[in-house]
């Protein structure tokens, strides 16, 4: 079973955010399947079963703050014995310019509160990473500022495309491995 867990910080406030980017392609992949999420009972994370690359994966969201991820995921991979190998976790990516799709399996967490919540959570940094760029805040602003800030209106048809090609992306990665996956997202 593949878990694929879209981050972000629950509520109105926060939801066309940069942080919740992961958030926005789960979104995308829900809703073109024509599913919707249901609230998972022992772990309290929102799940759906999607149909994605000819099978069935999970698609889930915590409705947790963005540092206490983990608390609802950690235990929703235990619940159906997802490995790390098998979690896939869509992440805004301050190091990444805005726009771009890069993936890798494990590595630091570059200061993401998210991921450092999963990574603890799960007791491993070696699961997939789907890594969608947003850029470097402007000038001096405080990063974390810059994250919990909306998207630029103007900036509408970048982000739905960050978005179409985050989702094309994890397909990818469960369809191919990663190495293929990222020879084809790369180029994009």
């Amino acid at each position: 079973m593949k878990l694929i867990v879209g981050l972000g910080n629950p509520g109105p406030k926060y939801e066309k955010t940069r942080h919740n980017i992961g958030a926005m392609v789960a979104d995308r992949l829900v809703a073109a399947a024509g599913e919707r999420y249901t609230v998972h009972k022992r772990s309290g994370a929102e799940v759906a079963s999607v149909p994605l690359a000819g099978g069935s994966v999970l698609v889930a969201k915590a409705r947790t703050y963005m540092n206490e991820t983990g608390r609802q995921i950690g235990p929703l991979a235990a619940f159906y014995k997802v490995a790390p190998a098998d979690l896939i976790v869509l992440h805004d990516e301050l190091d990444i310019d805005f726009g771009l799709v890069r993936l890798k399996r494990g590595g630091g967490e570059g200061g993401h509160n998210g991921l450092r919540s999963i990574s603890q959570a799960i007791g491993t940094r070696d699961y997939l990473r789907v890594r969608l760029g947003i850029g470097r805040p402007p000038g001096r602003q405080d990063p974390a500022d810059y994250v919990l800030k909306p998207f630029p209106s103007g900036a509408r048809d970048e982000v739905d495309l960050l978005i179409t090609n985050g989702a094309d992306a994890v397909e990818l990665l469960i369809a191919k491995d990663l190495e293929v996956a990222q020879n084809i997202v790369h180029a994009w």
